[in-house]
């Protein structure tokens, strides 16, 4: 039996940068500061000079709640009331990678995340609610009405087999439950396709629906999939009523060439075999294979009453956390990534943009209570905001290839 174990172990070591989609937390780096002054310190967290000036000027900018008018990317002027269809795909970011940088091209995609009012609007508040700190938002919170909302979470893959790294949320529904606010967590079948999860997703939706108030989906990684698929196509426009928001959170919406990788021989001998051994379904990883899920989202489109809040994390050469480092090294030639999905790949168009500086795709520092309060105080407002927002109409999902 002991032999056993170990052998398990061995294989499922020999497929870590497959394997690592197990949820939002674990050993990574934390993000970096707003207002941290340029030094020696940045300079060795960014692959040339271009980036650390690039990284200078967006943590003075969030510091000082200086937002730019128009952000450059690859000489293209970004208008800040653009709506997120003008956001640079993964191929200009891969294009812009080569010209100048790998962190020079993940720093202007931050860039252009912010260039819209909305997401300047929502950063700014988060950054102000972090800054108050956890006891005044958990107060805020607290209050009558001040999250008037039922959270649905729906979990990550693999998400009973490794709840340690926090894939089940954990340690959010703990501070839900200290706050009293209503939550649940989907039970979804952990290694299931994204199709049968998003069934399961609608299925709660239209189970809860509006009789403790309306809902905030919160998804992670390959749930966030499953989240837009669930509301772009399974539920109906009457059933979608009750759903105010939905946090997607390092959104696998394109999937992960790592799926890819892992399916093609000689590796998928040893990926079926991991499998097998531990009981998990092939269709999930099959799910997150590129070609799938580029189709499964290709011209989908949200109800207008929805309001999405992208969480990105957009890490740094520097940055990333020794459990991603192999994975974010081998997605380096597709372009910036978080470690395990490509940055232009993780955003529902016409959402409001949080960004993560120099978090990877664990998310580490959102566990923290202050952090993580200060995220529902900005659900919130993207939410209590949303209708005054100018949403752009008949917004689409286009998801290019990897390559």
């Amino acid at each position: 039996m002991r032999s056993r174990s170990l052998a398990a172990r061995s294989l499922g070591l020999a497929l870590t940068t497959v394997l690592l989609v197990l949820g939002c937390a674990g050993r990574g780096r934390l993000e970096l500061i707003p207002g941290k002054q340029a030094g020696p310190g940045l300079a060795e967290l960014v692959d040339s000079e271009p980036a650390r000036r690039l990284l200078v000027d967006l943590l003075a900018r969030r510091s000082l709640h200086q937002h730019p008018t128009a952000t450059l990317v690859s000489g293209q002027d970004l208008d800040p009331a653009a709506d997120l269809r003008r956001l640079p795909d993964q191929a200009g970011l891969r294009g812009l990678a080569e010209e100048v940088s790998l962190d020079f091209a993940a720093l202007a995609f931050a860039r252009a995340l912010g260039a819209d009012a909305r997401s300047r609007t929502l950063q700014a508040a988060f950054d102000e609610y972090l800054r108050e700190g956890a006891a005044r938002s958990e107060e805020m919170l607290r209050q009558p009405g001040g999250f008037p909302y039922t959270v649905l979470f729906a979990p990550a893959w693999l998400y009973r087999s490794h709840p340690e790294v926090g894939a089940d949320f954990g340690r959010q529904r703990q501070l839900l439950e200290r706050l009293g606010i209503p939550h649940r967590l989907i039970p979804n079948p952990e290694s299931a396709s994204v199709e049968d999860n998003a069934a399961a997703i609608a299925a709660a939706v239209r189970e809860t629906g509006c009789a403790e108030g309306l809902l905030i989906l919160v998804s992670i990684s390959k749930s966030g999939a499953e989240v837009a698929l669930a509301l772009s196509r399974l539920l109906a426009p009457a059933e979608a009523a009750c759903v105010a928001g939905w946090l997607n959170t390092g959104g696998a919406l394109g999937g992960t060439p790592l799926a890819d990788a892992a399916l093609r021989p000689p590796a998928s001998w040893l990926t079926n075999l991991v499998l097998w051994f531990n009981g998990w379904n092939r269709a999930g990883l099959l799910s997150m294979a590129t070609g799938p899920s580029r189709e499964r989202l290709e011209g989908a489109r949200l109800p207008d009453s929805v309001a999405v809040v992208n969480l990105v994390a957009v890490p740094v050469s520097g940055t990333v956390g020794s459990r991603l480092y192999g994975s974010y090294q081998i997605l380096r030639r597709y372009g910036p990534n978080d470690g395990v999905v490509l940055l232009a790949h993780t955003v529902w168009p016409g959402g409001a943009n949080l960004v993560a500086l120099g978090s990877d795709h664990l998310f580490t520092a959102l566990q923290e209570d202050a952090p993580a309060l200060a995220l529902l105080r900005a659900v919130d407002t993207a939410v209590r905001r949303h209708g005054a927002w100018p949403v752009p109409a008949g917004v689409t999902v286009t998801i290019g290839p990897a390559e």
